[in-house]
Parts: structure tokens; C-alpha cells; sequence
């Protein structure tokens, strides 16, 4: 998995030199956007960390004991806030594509079969308790349930076969190959970055805060 920490080194080239620059505000934006795109996708890593040692640990627990059933839960939360984080990190992506000028990169990835399939099971994830109680009759429908009183949240608790996840129709595989398209978008906004601001004002940048620039992070 990846961590991504590149914001700090190259934030003060895309942020402007005053806030007069007609281009200032997009200048902010896209600084903004890009530090917690990184965040997500790092949030995206740590999450993904916790599922697979959890679930490695679920699996030497004896059945039917309390620690099996709260390494399972701290599991299914880490499962909801890493799906929580992909769709940021993909909403973050698809708004600094289109400020960087990338709209049809930003439409394409808006409407990816990954993104929505991500999107998806967050959304489920969120409105899991509405179904327990609710007539809506697309509740009842096979992929659901089978009827009112086998409820789809009783049958999706845990659903989970090996590194699979399923959730009603939709299903995600927790491995790295997962976050590909993710990843390589980063690389994209990441170099468009570099070429469009760093490399032209990196001279002009460095001079003026020579010697007044923070710590180095390391």
C-alpha cells in the first residue's frame, strides 16, 4: 500500500504569491484540495491496515467469545470509514481534475465503474438502519431480502468471504489492485501540479522564502 506525502513539499509553490493573483482563489483551492486528497488516500491505507490485521486475528479467535465478536465490530467500522474515505478521495480527485482544467478526466472518473461501485456500498453502509424499520417496498425486493422479517441488514452483518465484501448486489475485493485507478490519478493531478506550478515558480518561490520556510518533515 502507499502513502502519499507530498503536499508539504510543494505546497507553497501552488498557493499564490499574493492574494491579488486573478488566479488566486483556484491557486488556494487546489493546494486545499490536493493536502486532503492526500489524507483520504493515507486514511484509505491506515483503514486498510486495520481490516487485514483484524481479520487475520478473527480467524485464530474461538467462536461464540465476546473478543471475537468486538475484533469483528471494530472490523466492520474500519470496513465503513475506509469506503467513507475512497469516495472522498474520488471526490477530491474529480474536483482537482476539473480546477486543473481536466474536465473530461473529471467526468470519465466521476462516472468510473469503480467509483460507483465504491459509492455504492458507502451509501448502503450509511443508510443500513433506515432498512430495518422501513416500508419501502425496494427493501423487500430478492437482492434485500426475502421478506420483512429476514431483514437485508441481519444478512449483511458480517458478509464478508475471505478478502470479499458484499453488500446487496455490489461487491469489493480488499487488495491493493482495489485502489489502482485511485493511485494512478493521483500520479496524474500530481504531475499536472508540477508542470503547471511547481517547475514555473520553484526559482521565484525558493528566493523569496529562503531561510523562513518551517521544519522539514521527514
Amino acid at each position: 500500500m502507499r502513502i502519499f506525502h507530498n503536499y508539504f513539499n510543494i505546497y507553497l509553490y501552488i498557493e499564490p504569491l499574493t492574494d491579488d493573483d486573478p488566479d488566486a482563489r483556484v491557486r488556494y483551492q487546489i493546494a486545499n484540495c490536493f493536502c486532503f486528497l492526500e489524507n483520504y488516500l493515507n486514511l484509505i491505507t491506515n483503514q486498510y491496515t486495520r481490516v487485514k490485521d483484524n481479520r487475520e486475528k478473527s480467524l485464530s479467535l474461538p467462536s461464540y467469545t465476546w473478543e471475537l465478536n468486538d475484533t469483528l465490530n471494530i472490523m466492520f467500522g474500519d470496513l465503513h470509514f475506509l469506503f467513507i474515505s475512497i469516495d472522498k478521495a474520488y471526490s477530491l480527485s474529480i474536483k482537482l481534475l476539473s480546477l486543473l482544467g481536466e474536465e473530461n478526466a473529471a467526468r470519465s472518473l466521476s462516472h468510473s465503474g469503480d467509483r460507483m461501485n465504491a459509492k455504492h456500498i458507502r451509501n448502503n453502509l450509511e443508510h443500513m438502519d433506515e432498512k430495518l424499520t422501513s416500508e419501502d417496498q425496494k427493501y423487500r425486493e430478492p437482492w434485500y431480502s426475502t421478506s420483512e422479517y429476514h431483514s437485508w441488514f441481519q444478512i449483511q452483518w458480517g458478509s464478508m468471504n475471505g478478502d470479499k465484501i458484499k453488500l446487496g448486489n455490489a461487491s469489493f475485493v480488499i487488495e491493493e489492485t482495489s485502489f489502482t485507478e485511485l493511485w494512478e490519478t493521483y500520479d496524474k493531478i500530481l504531475s499536472i501540479i508540477e508542470n503547471k506550478y511547481v517547475l514555473p515558480n520553484k526559482e521565484v518561490v525558493d528566493r523569496i522564502w529562503e531561510g523562513h520556510k518551517g521544519p522539514a518533515w521527514h
